[in-house]
């Protein structure tokens, strides 16, 4: 792309003479200030090749500062507008499509700008036969490089410049155009480029391009780019030329309240260009400087269906010349243009209105400045237009920029038996906080259509007087009860889910019931020749956890009571072990999902059952326990005879913990297992169930778990909680 900008660079220095003797203006450093204007001897360059392309360029002479753009006295006095010239408005006239506009705009700004006026014609006469040649490859140049800026939408326009073929059907590439300055006239002649990648020998280049920040809430691009040739032989020393470009701009995402009601999308737009050179002819050096600068403020308004209207464009236009033969002047102009992106186009202009134009202030813009000044002028609006179109993108998603605001707030009025609510309803942008008037429409019953009735079915909300929606509830409830509305508005678009009105939603209740029975071991000791019965028990566990849906993360969480029963099965024997108690814990729910809506239907709820405090008690009856056994048990606190030690331990906490326990979620704040995969429950105040069964078994014992859990409404025990089919 740098490349391709070079050729802007001709046709502006062209119109407006920035002379020479000897070489060609090139790009500024990347420290140029483009709004800085810049006069009197340049450093010398450093001779040798540059390393990287910031560091290696000197700093330049000391700036002037441009004149401020705002409108105010000038020279000649305040600003004083003009008749607009109808030839003004010609490249575009009778423009049908985006290859027309492409086309018009490359032979406005290319072969029919190169050879216009009084010095257009004498560079046409001094290039003899070259000239036809010469003006198709600038066509050329800057049909890429617009084609490349306008991008998809005219992808597949023919050029207006087709490449030859050689013989051997290779294609003939264009040599790259230098402008050079003639004799002390100030006219200008093209010579071509003779060294490999169109870079003149004798000279070291330094160039570049960088992307320009635009505001974080706006779609767009602004780019910068530089181009420096400093003289590096003997034959060239002293020489230096350089040119700084930036072009682009953007347009905000959201309108903004502007003036009356209307809602205003800024944007912005720059076409700024300096070139400068100095010269080292005959032991002395010559400075001299050229600039072309366009600023644009553009304002985009919004119609009441969120669609662009049209954009207004005003624009400061300023030309520069100075150097070390001539003072540095000024010719400042300002123009006010509307025009309306053509969506059928990608963002062309399809009309212009409301074109005014000041004098310019200065002798300095001619008619041939003035004119290419005026292209560039018409090509700000073909590149802001895509912008607009891509901006009216972000602000029609819906809930974006806007908002849906009800009154009562969704999910605080609880379900009472077809009641009927009325729903004010109003629309505010998320940035402003400012309520916008706004189209409601489509409003319609949800999750279903006919449960409940919402009218009417649209209706308009003006400033201090909102819309209002009147929802009458189902006879009995079902999940989700409500209704949803879109709108649209000048500020943009909203619809579900944030334009959903809900009746509060159901609490909702756990039971938890689990039953583990595990089967005594019996056996004879060999050792000890002993009969021994241990650790058979039937266990039964209930909880019942009500839920409270957390605000600030949406998750399900609770705390409840949980009771346990714990009875020994183990046999008689002359040892036993027994486990049994009975008593209550609590039960976590630490976190979960609960989603009803039928695609898709989804429970998931992290449990943390209490630790139950089962009671394992030995018990021996032998009075001939032999003593190995003895020491064995006295050692436990067992004395023998009928004597028994107890301790918890074991029971349903061991068994239920031991077949999930790598699935235990260690997270702090959320231990414990999560459960998912439940079964939905129709026509029951049951919502959803789980049933779970295990072999809770270790090594020689035979242990089954079954456990359920159930999902229930808390507060409305007759609704119909079922998902919607």
């Amino acid at each position: 792309m740098p490349c391709r900008t070079l050729v802007v660079l001709f046709v502006l220095c062209l119109a407006s003479s920035c002379g020479g003797d000897k070489h060609l203006p090139s790009s500024n450093p990347p420290e140029y200030d483009p709004k800085k204007v810049y006069t009197g001897p340049a450093t010398p360059p450093s001779g040798p090749q540059a390393a990287s392309i910031a560091e290696s360029i000197e700093p330049g002479p000391p700036p002037i500062q441009l004149p401020p753009l705002e409108p105010g006295p000038n020279e000649k006095g305040a600003w004083k507008t003009v008749p607009v010239k109808p030839e003004s408005l010609r490249v575009f006239k009778g423009v049908k499509g985006p290859c027309e506009v492409l086309l018009s705009l490359v032979q406005g700004l290319g072969s029919g700008q190169l050879f216009a006026g009084p010095e257009g014609q004498a560079l046409k006469q001094s290039l003899g036969s070259r000239a036809e040649s010469v003006a198709r490859s600038l066509d050329r140049q800057l049909f890429d490089n617009f084609k490349a800026q306008l991008g998809p939408n005219v992808a597949d326009c023919p050029s207006p410049v087709p490449a030859r073929k050689s013989s051997l059907d290779e294609p003939i590439r264009t040599p790259s155009l230098l402008l050079a300055g003639g004799p002390s006239q100030g006219s200008f002649q093209l010579a071509q480029a003779t060294a490999p990648g169109g870079e003149r020998e004798g000279y070291t280049v330094t160039k570049g391009q960088v992307n320009m920040p635009i505001p974080p809430d706006a779609v767009g691009r602004k780019v910068r780019e530089w181009r420096v040739e400093e003289g590096a032989t003997p034959e060239t020393a002293g020489d230096r030329k350089g040119f700084s470009l930036i072009n682009g701009g953007y347009a905000k995402k959201c309108p903004a309240p502007g003036k009356e009601g209307a809602y205003i999308v800024e944007g912005d737009y720059e076409f700024s260009l300096i070139v400068d050179q100095t010269i080292n002819y005959s032991n002395t050096v010559r400075t001299e400087y050229n600039a072309r600068s366009i600023h644009a403020t553009l304002k985009g308004r919004v119609d009441d269906d969120a669609m662009l209207q049209y954009v207004d464009l005003d624009a400061a236009l300023v030309i520069a010349r100075g150097g070390t033969n001539r003072p540095t002047s000024f010719a400042h102009q300002r123009q006010h243009v509307r025009f309306v992106p053509d969506r059928r186009a990608g963002g062309m202009p399809s009309e212009f209105s409301n074109w005014s134009v000041s004098e310019w202030d200065s002798a300095l813009a001619g008619e041939a400045q003035s004119d290419a000044m005026n292209t560039l002028l018409l090509a700000v609006t073909i590149f802001s237009g895509p912008f607009y179109l891509a901006a009216e993108g972000e602000w029609t998603t819906a809930n974006t920029c806007v908002e849906i605001i009800f009154t009562p707030p969704t999910k605080t009025k609880k379900f009472v038996p077809n009641e009927s609510t009325p729903v004010k309803t109003e629309l505010r942008t998320k940035k402003e906080q400012a309520f916008v008037p706004a189209k409601f429409q489509a409003a319609k019953e949800r999750p279903r259509e006919g449960n409940g009735r919402v009218s009417p079915r649209e209706d308009e909300s003006q400033l201090n007087r909102p819309a209002t929606f009147t929802y009458q509830a189902p006879a009995t409830k079902v999940q989700h009860s409500g209704f949803r509305v879109s709108a649209k508005s000048r500020a943009g678009v909203a619809e579900a889910k944030d334009g959903e009105w809900e009746l509060a939603p159901s609490a909702y209740v756990l039971e938890f019931k689990s039953h583990i029975v595990q089967e005594p071991m019996n056996f004879m000791h060999p050792q000890f020749g002993m009969q021994l019965s241990s650790n058979g028990f039937d266990a039964h566990v209930e909880a019942t956890v009500p839920l409270r849906r957390r605000e600030d993360d949406g998750q399900w969480v609770g705390e409840g009571v949980m009771r346990y029963e714990t009875r020994t099965t183990t046999q008689p024997a002359q040892c036993e072990i027994r486990i049994q108690g009975t008593g209550t814990t609590t039960f976590h729910v630490n976190g979960g999902s609960i989603s009803l809506d039928p695609e898709p239907f989804a429970v998931k709820l992290i449990i943390l059952p209490g630790q139950t405090e089962e009671v394992a008690e030995t018990h021996c009856t032998s009075g001939s326990t032999p003593p190995k056994l003895r020491e064995l048990l006295e050692s436990q606190g067992v004395q023998g005879g009928d004597a028994h030690v107890a301790s918890k331990g074991g029971g349903w906490r061991a068994a239920f913990n031991v077949t999930r326990f790598k699935t235990f979620i260690w997270t702090q704040g959320r231990q414990g297992y999560e459960i998912g995969g439940w079964t939905p429950v129709a026509n029951s105040d049951v919502v959803a169930k789980k049933r779970m069964k295990a072999n809770c078994g270790m090594v020689m014992s035979r242990c089954q778990e079954e456990t359920t859990l159930i999902l229930k409404l808390a507060d409305e025990p007759d609704a119909a909680a079922s998902p919607p089919k």
